[in-house]
């Protein structure tokens, strides 16, 4: 079998079948013997994965293999130790320090690229959430090997057994609590190699250094069970997203890079777990109290993560105290935050709008700075599913539906599939939204709760969408003991039996 070690400008490569795309100069300059291309679906530009990138995510994973066999002759109590360590580490003041130290160097540079920070502030509260999460990981129960069924004949029996999975790769965004999360396989026996962003990767260093390796030292654990791609070229999340080793891939961010990822993946056979788009949709309808949906709305929209609001309908036979009720909570949200708020309206939507408020101009906080728009814009319905990544100046979509069925379509048609709320009392009305809305997350009221430290009182490693179809016997909270593999174990007890 011979391999391409050098590109030409002009070649042209076969790719998904039947395209042809042109080698370009650049490529051809940039490509060295021992590099990858990988084409995905939709792309006709290839992923190029240096050779330093395949080197450094074979040897990291190699390491993680290693601690994976070592872990298993780990006792219950090394864990939780681990775990207990690992928190009390982090709310050590000197420790911490250091650590915020770090991450407001790692804040400014990002800052000077005109980058958002919102995520990436080790503040007190990312500091008590990582220290909340790693106790509630220390009092689950220990799963590495439990008995889910025992199948009995007459000579003999087979027994099904949750095991440990292996290696998990995750990549991160740039939160430094995610480093805390990813600990979390480790309840059911896994080990992990993980990349965070290149904006956050000294804080991720430092926290590994100074709390993270020194509470497995603690607990007398392998520093293999747990690894750092310490790089920060985008390739080395590629390199291991492609890496057939890997037991399952876990891709927490958004958009086209978590899509990217998510193909590698399915391209060299390994599982993942996507959150890709994130943004939440509320649904009104006659039973809709505005009081009720003026709360929602405000605790829906407290700061810009993946289950903030991101798209309101509107039913159009209630429309007047429906959207005086938004317009009012909008106000309250940004009154919270110390700004104003944005729309943007669905084309159709605008005749419902009155003529002043499409005329105002406010301050928008962006990550460049500070810009002066429209307050309200309009969008067309096809862009009603696009994530407003606001910084501090609540932004959402809103749409005005003759009801809660065409709500309903647009939802399946055009949202990420991630969350979905109707603001109602009516069981009925939610039990029919429920069986005919295509989400993973359902509710009644505010969209925040879609987290599952919040909801289930366990540290999730990531949560999922249905942007890729609906998920195999799981729900989209990825948890610690929800990575496991079955294994069957057969028990004879007569030599001689036979087929």
């Amino acid at each position: 079998m011979k391999k391409i070690t050098t590109l030409t400008e002009g070649m042209e490569l076969i790719h998904n079948g039947n395209l042809l795309y042109t080698v370009t100069e650049e490529l051809s300059n940039n490509f060295k013997e021992g590099d990858k291309l990988i084409f995905i679906p939709n792309s006709n530009e290839p992923i190029h994965i240096p050779k330093f990138a395949t080197d450094l995510v074979a040897k990291e994973i190699e390491l993680a293999k290693k601690g994976f066999y070592e872990l298993a002759s780990a006792t219950d109590e090394q864990i939780n130790t681990f775990f207990d360590e690992f928190s009390t580490n982090l709310a050590n003041d000197t420790i911490w320090k250091k650590i915020q130290t770090i991450n407001q160097t790692d804040i400014k540079i990002a800052q000077e690229k005109k980058k958002s920070t919102t995520r990436l502030e080790a503040n007190n509260t990312c500091r008590n959430n990582m220290i909340e999460g790693l106790q509630q990981f220390k009092n689950q129960p220990i799963k590495r090997v439990s008995n889910i069924e025992k199948i009995s004949h007459k000579t003999w029996s087979v027994e099904l057994l949750k095991n440990p999975l292996g290696i998990v790769g995750f990549v991160f965004e740039g939160r430094p609590n995610v480093i805390a999360d990813a600990t979390g396989v480790l309840k059911s026996g896994n080990t992990v190699v993980f990349r965070v962003g290149q904006d956050a990767l000294q804080t991720a260093k430092a926290i590994m250094e100074l709390a993270l390796y020194p509470a497995l030292d603690q607990a007398k654990l392998s520093r293999n069970c747990i690894r750092l791609l310490d790089h920060p070229a985008r390739a080395t999340a590629w390199a291991l997203f492609a890496n057939k080793t890997l037991n399952l891939a876990v891709a927490r961010g958004s958009g086209h890079a978590t899509r990217t990822l998510g193909n590698i993946a399915y391209q060299h056979g390994i599982q993942a777990s996507l959150h890709g788009t994130g943004g939440a949709w509320m649904i009104t309808s006659k039973s809709t109290d505005p009081n009720r949906l003026q709360d929602a709305i405000i605790g829906s929209l407290d700061r810009k993560v993946c289950n903030t609001l991101n798209t309101i309908c509107i039913l159009k036979s209630h429309q007047e105290p429906l959207l005086a009720a938004t317009f009012h909570a909008l106000e309250e949200a940004g009154k919270k935050l110390n700004e104003s708020y944005k729309v943007h309206i669905e084309s159709n939507s605008l005749k419902y709008i009155p003529e002043d408020k499409l005329k105002l101009k406010i301050n928008v906080t962006r990550a460049t700075g500070t810009e002066q728009e429209n307050q309200f814009e309009s969008i067309d319905i096809t862009k009603s599913g696009t994530e407003w990544e606001w910084e501090k100046t609540p932004e959402i979509t809103l749409i005005v539906v003759e009801s809660i069925d065409e709500a309903i379509k647009l939802y399946n048609t055009y949202s990420p599939q991630f969350v979905a709320s109707l603001i109602t009392h009516n069981e009925t009305e939610l039990t029919y939204f429920f069986n005919h809305i295509n989400a993973p997350f359902v509710g009644n009221g505010m969209t925040r709760w879609v987290d599952g430290q919040y909801a289930l009182l366990a540290p999730e490693l990531g949560l999922s969408n249905w942007e890729n179809g609906r998920l195999l016997a799981r729900s989209a909270i990825l948890s610690g003991d929800s990575i496991y593999t079955t294994r069957l174990k057969m028990i004879q007890k007569e030599s001689k039996l036979k087929r």
